[in-house]
């Protein structure tokens, strides 16, 4: 399907386009109609499917339809053909002051729907603020009162600036829970149930994990939604693209085995992973002295730092 088939805003057609985007993935195939009739939706999509797109494309159409609904509304009543499908999608009672708000599990990933989110959306004037911890407080709160349609962070710093009132959770019209499986994984179930707990049940409810997780429809459901449930895993262990080996070596003869891959292979970037974060730093160096230009990135970096290595991988 592409995108011009969806007949979307012609501000965010445009912005589609900018990126380079002409056809819809197979998650957003799926997702993208279902979030614009304003259903719920909970299933399985993996990393690099176009998931992201998935949601924010249509959560931005909802968004813009809304406001043009309301300027209609503010001058005069519109005409028969401004009364068709594409002004059903609007957000209902969308207001100053309401929001989107997505919750990821990690830094790395809030920064990342963040730029995206930006690219699509700042043509038509919309905001988006970053809410991570590793990151200075007061720019976090400047954002949220400076006014954001969409706010994409991690649970924990989020909580916190809910506690001091720098948050409106009454004011979230959609939430998102993306890569929900590994924030149950991480730990924040408890954070995600608190933040459901003060979030109105009338919100539009997305989530979207890699894996099964039973745990995760449940809590949905627990929380009045009723999801269009989809599975784009089932055939696919992997995003679309992607080949795959598995090699069966000792740990002493991993070293050399990895120089081998690289000299044969010969990528123009690679990303290394690594079991344990303490092994990190010394890998890099590891291939610093065999010529190669690395650099490791863990927890044990701070937030600044882990940014700056991002940029240098992606320049």
């Amino acid at each position: 399907m592409e995108f011009t088939e969806l007949d979307l805003h012609p501000t965010l057609s445009r912005a589609i386009a900018e990126m380079g985007w002409s056809h819809c993935t197979p998650v957003q195939e799926v997702v993208i109609p279902k979030v614009l009739d304003g259903a719920d939706v909970a299933g399985l999509a993996q990393t690099g499917t176009g998931k992201t797109g998935a949601f924010l494309i249509p959560l931005i159409e909802r968004i813009l339809r809304a406001r043009d609904r309301s300027e209609n509304e503010s001058e005069a009543e519109p005409d028969s053909s401004e009364a068709g499908p594409q002004r059903a999608r609007a957000f209902p009672n969308w207001k100053r002051g309401h929001y989107i708000l997505i919750l990821v599990p990690t830094r790395e990933l809030a920064q990342q729907v963040f730029e995206e989110a930006v690219k699509l959306g700042e043509g038509a004037g919309l905001r988006s603020v970053a809410i991570y911890g590793g990151a200075a407080y007061e720019g976090q709160r400047d954002g949220l009162r400076a006014g954001a349609e969409f706010v994409i962070g991690t649970p924990g710093r989020l909580i916190d600036l809910y506690k001091g009132r720098s948050l409106d959770l009454r004011n979230v019209r959609a939430v998102v829970f993306d890569e929900a499986d590994r924030m149950f994984d991480m730990g924040f179930k408890a954070d995600m149930v608190f933040m459901l707990k003060a979030i109105d049940r009338r919100r539009q409810f997305l989530v979207f994990s890699a894996t099964l997780n039973f745990d995760v429809l449940r809590t949905a459901y627990r929380f009045g939604s009723d999801p269009v449930e989809f599975n784009l895993s089932q055939d696919e262990a992997k995003a679309e693209g992607v080949a795959d080996q598995v090699f069966h070596c000792s740990g002493d003869e991993k070293p050399a085995f990895l120089l081998s891959l690289l000299a044969r292979l010969q990528p123009r970037q690679a990303i290394i992973f690594s079991n344990f974060k303490s092994n990190v730093e010394r890998i890099a160096e590891f291939l610093k002295s065999n010529g190669y230009h690395a650099d490791g990135i863990s927890s044990q970096l701070s937030q600044a730092q882990r940014l700056k290595v991002l940029e240098r991988f992606k320049s």
